[in-house]
């Protein structure tokens, strides 16, 4: 299970790389694409007391929020939702 989460996640910030390095200012987009998903998390966590769902702050949630964005953000949420993570 741990070999496979490690080669999805490959792919993903392979194919995050790619898309990024086919844009007109792929730093500027990284960049906004980055403040964007740490942005959802910290949201998510401040919002936790209405909706009663937090993601921990960590390394791994922190880089997958800086990696994926905002998908990845939701990814944890379904994450944390469906499996209790």
């Amino acid at each position: 299970m741990t070999v496979l989460m490690i080669v999805v996640g490959a792919v993903m910030l392979t194919a995050m790389a790619y898309a990024c390095s086919h844009m007109k200012h792929p730093y500027i987009t990284a960049a906004k694409s980055a403040a964007s998903g740490l942005s959802a998390l910290l949201l998510v966590n401040i919002i936790s007391g209405v909706t009663g769902c937090y993601i921990a702050i960590n390394t791994a949630t922190v880089f997958i929020a800086t990696v994926l964005s905002l998908p990845g953000v939701v990814a944890l949420l379904v994450m944390k939702i469906i499996f209790g993570y």
